[in-house]
Parts: structure tokens; C-alpha cells; sequence
């Protein structure tokens, strides 16, 4: 009998909300269409699944006491994977979020939250309880499984008026990969610095979530020979850079400055360079110059590649125009957030920032090392025929 009372306290909670056609409490995702999969082994079906943001949200005057948090996995209405948070780690969610959204980092970083989307302006960040138009938000929640997941599910459980109550939001999970056939952005033999392994630091960006950093090594196992101090030392410096499928350009920059200063010196500790890099990029960010060089082609089927961090002056197309796969587009080079000469390059079902990552394959490519063909990892060695 007491869980039928709970029920119907929540339900008559609920027609009172909708006879006024509020939502007084709701839960939100970033990004809010679908989570996407990513192998982790693909060979033995082990998979990966990173909940990049998630929000409560009370907008009405009665406060929300969260007490616990459930994230559920969920495959045709089963429920196969549970991650509790409990009273501590909501706090840390809390603090957390409170000092990103009071130092501006929502803002300066708008790209991972959604812009607005998903924290309003009018909307305060805190909890646990949360009164009229404040929120509780969670942050990069990893899963792995085998097989096949379709839907996350989050459980709010908390107080309202001292009475207990539970506010479920569910997003689908996609496990399916770009739809386009694209083919590597780079000829010859690469180096894959950075995809979409959880180690390095794209999968835990939703635009560049799936990315790749695309570089070149020489016969002394480095992307660079002598001290790696002038973009000349670089072996992809230069490279070609093509269009990975067919066509229209949308966006393109070619105005941007190299700097040199944004690569480790040779005296520099890896722990010095790296406070050094983080203060530079976040000036970077607040002039918008991350991309650099950069172009942005429509595929088609809401999918869009960036391609960035050209050399100057080497950006052969220009908005409107129709590239064909293949095509060279421009030069490999270090402009806008680069530590050195690379590509980076991804998919997303919208252009540039703005949108969320999209896993890719390509048809041109072996992967050294491999023994079948599999999607990329970080750290891995391709050639593109």
C-alpha cells in the first residue's frame, strides 16, 4: 500500500502540473538527441558510452531535495546496467558545478553545455536542494558493456513538499556509425595522436568526441626531427589535406596566424607546458580562434567535417563551393589551438562547434597492427591508399 501511495501522490503531482501546462521539474541531456557508442574492443563486442551532461531542473516554487541519483541502461525495456550516485558524489556534482558556472566556464566553454540549452541564463546551479529555477547537473558518466544498448535512462529521487518523489528522463542511445562513406583526409602512412579512446582528451568533448588528431612520424619514432622548435621540424607539416567526401563548403578561414609559442620549448617540463597551454587556450577560446585555419563541408544527411589548423594562405576552397572526395582542400599546418603541426579532423551532425559528435570510419585505410579491419583508436598507425 505505500508504494501505491507514493504512486498516486506522484501522479496527482503530475495532472496538476499538466492541467497548468508547467513542468515544474524536468531532466535535461546535453547533447539532447541520442548518446552515442564507441568500441572499446570491437572485435569482442565490448563497447563505450559517455554521458557527456545531464540536469535537473526545478522551475517551480515548491524546492526539489535530490537524494539520490540512478542512471540506467536499459535494452527493448530491460534494464541491464545501473550506476547509483550517492549523497557524496552528488555533492562533488554540486561543488563542481557551482564553480564552473561562478568562474564563466559555462560560457567560455558554451560548445560543452549546448550552449543555453541545457542551463539557461536564468538558471543557478546548485543543490542538493534546489529551489524555483536552480539546477543540479552531472558530468561525463562512463559505461562499458557487451552488446547492444538502446536506451539511458536518469532517476531523480528526492522530497517535494516532504513528500518522496522520483523524476525520470530517458535519451537513445545510437550505436551506429556515420552514414556517409568518407575516405582518410590524409595520404600516405599517419599517426593517430589522439581518437576517440577514452585516455586522450577528444572523447570527453561532445563536438570532437569521435576526432581524430592526425600527424606523421619519421624513421626516429617522433613526429619532428632536430629540437621540434620551427614548423619546418615537422614531417605532416605541409601535407596535403583532402576532402573526405563528396560535397559543399560552408565555412572556411584562411587568415589565421601560426605561433610557435603555443609548442613545448626544449627546456620545458611536460607539467610546466602544460599550465602554461591551458591559460593560452583559454585565451585562445575567449578571442575564437581555437580552429585556426579551418574548413566545413556539408556531406549531407546532417553530417558535417571539420577539417582544421591549416597553414596560412593554403586554403584552396571557399564557401559555396562543391569538392568531390579526394580533392586537396589545403596544407597541414599549426594555426589556432595546435601544440604542433597536425590535422584535426571530425564528424558532426552539425557544422563546426555547434554540433555533437558522430563516430566515422574509412574505406581507404589499413590499420598497422591490426588483425582486421576495426574503427580507429587513439595512438594508431594508418595508411591511406
Amino acid at each position: 500500500m505505500k508504494n501505491l501511495a507514493s504512486k498516486l501522490c506522484l501522479l496527482s503531482l503530475f495532472i496538476s502540473w499538466t492541467a497548468t501546462g508547467a513542468t515544474p521539474l524536468e531532466i535535461r541531456f546535453c547533447p539532447a538527441s541520442a548518446v552515442r557508442i564507441y568500441p572499446l574492443e570491437d572485435h569482442r563486442d565490448l563497447q563505450s558510452l559517455l554521458l557527456h551532461n545531464a540536469a535537473v531542473i526545478n522551475h517551480d516554487k515548491s524546492a526539489l531535495t535530490v537524494s539520490t541519483i540512478e542512471l540506467e541502461l536499459l535494452q527493448s525495456g530491460q534494464v541491464l546496467e545501473t550506476k547509483k550516485l550517492d549523497d557524496k558524489m552528488i555533492q562533488f556534482f554540486i561543488d563542481r558545478g557551482a564553480k564552473a558556472q561562478a568562474a564563466g566556464v559555462l560560457k567560455l566553454v558554451a560548445f560543452q553545455f549546448c550552449g543555453t540549452d541545457l542551463i539557461g541564463p536564468s538558471i543557478k546551479l546548485a543543490g542538493p536542494k534546489l529551489e524555483k529555477d536552480q539546477a543540479l547537473m552531472i558530468n561525463s558518466q562512463i559505461f562499458a558493456f557487451r552488446g547492444t544498448r538502446d536506451t539511458l535512462r536518469m532517476r531523480v529521487h528526492g522530497k517535494v513538499n516532504g513528500k518522496t518523489t522520483e523524476i525520470m528522463g530517458t535519451l537513445p542511445i545510437k550505436s551506429e556509425f556515420a552514414r556517409n562513406k568518407y575516405i582518410f583526409p590524409v595520404r600516405g602512412v599517419s599517426f593517430v595522436g589522439s581518437g576517440a579512446s577514452l585516455h586522450t582528451p577528444h572523447r570527453w568533448v561532445i563536438p570532437e568526441e569521435f576526432a581524430l588528431d592526425i600527424a606523421k612520424l619519421g624513421e626516429n619514432g617522433l613526429s619532428h626531427k632536430g629540437d621540434g622548435t620551427r614548423f619546418e621540424d615537422y614531417f605532416a607539416y605541409g601535407a596535403d589535406i583532402l576532402a573526405p567526401a563528396d560535397g559543399r563548403v560552408i565555412e572556411m578561414a584562411d587568415d589565421q596566424n601560426e605561433d610557435t609559442s603555443a609548442m613545448q620549448r626544449p627546456d620545458e617540463g611536460q607539467e610546466d607546458y602544460f599550465k602554461r597551454l591551458q591559460t593560452e587556450q583559454a585565451e585562445r577560446l575567449e578571442k575564437g580562434s581555437i580552429l585556426g585555419n579551418y574548413v566545413v563541408i556539408d556531406h549531407g544527411q546532417s553530417e558535417f567535417s571539420l577539417s582544421a589548423h591549416f597553414k596560412p594562405g593554403t586554403v584552396r576552397v571557399k564557401k559555396g563551393d562543391q569538392v568531390k572526395a579526394g580533392d586537396v582542400i589545403g596544407q597541414l599546418g599549426s594555426s589556432g589551438n595546435s601544440t604542433e603541426p597536425h590535422l584535426h579532423f571530425q564528424i558532426t551532425d552539425k557544422p563546426g562547434l555547434g554540433g555533437a559528435g558522430i563516430p566515422m570510419n574509412f574505406s581507404n585505410i589499413t590499420i598497422l597492427w591490426a588483425d582486421l579491419p576495426r574503427p580507429l583508436q587513439s595512438g594508431d598507425i594508418v595508411i591511406a591508399k
